[in-house]
């Protein structure tokens, strides 16, 4: 007699809520700290992300009597990548077109600075016609179609990698 398999979507939906609230918190902390970029708060987001992937694949084979196939946690890891990614990116979205949009203009900025600074012998045609092709990329939009796709990237490699180490069938 074969057990039935636990559902899969209480389990994304509630570590997927947890996984938005780590991006969600981060973003908040760089914007009340006035931050652009810090490698300390990357690696703490990182590391909250990988124990709620874990957690929630955990969860998964506790429900499943201690078995978990790297399908399984594949499965799992994805469906919380997927509701925390699209909380995320929903928060994202909000946070750059609402709550800081200079931060658009400051990384336009930045590009207009890096680009004529590393190649000192582009004309000004050249570095607006760079700058045109950049600014596609420098929307609330495309930032959150970005912080959806990171999420189903590190949630595909942190579930194959639990899954490997936590397998048992």
């Amino acid at each position: 007699m074969e057990t039935q398999k636990p559902a899969i979507k209480p389990i994304a939906y509630t570590y997927g809520l947890y996984l938005a609230l780590v991006s969600v918190i981060v973003l908040v902390i760089m914007y009340v700290a006035n931050l652009e970029k810090s490698w300390m708060l990357s690696i703490a987001s990182s590391l909250a992300s990988i124990v709620v992937f874990v957690y929630g694949i955990k969860t998964y084979k506790h429900q499943n009597a201690g078995f978990l196939t790297i399908s399984d946690a594949m499965k799992v890891g994805l469906a919380i990548a997927v509701i925390g990614g699209i909380l995320a990116g929903i928060y994202a979205y909000l946070h750059y077109a609402y709550i800081y949009p200079e931060f658009i203009d400051i990384a336009r900025d930045q590009a207009y600075l890096e680009i004529s600074t590393q190649n000192p012998n582009m004309s000004e045609e050249q570095i607006s016609k760079t700058m045109e092709i950049s600014n596609i990329f420098m929307t609330p939009m495309f930032f959150s179609l970005t912080t959806v796709i990171g999420s189903l990237l590190f949630g595909l490699v942190v579930s194959v990698i639990a899954g490997l180490i936590m397998k048992k069938d």
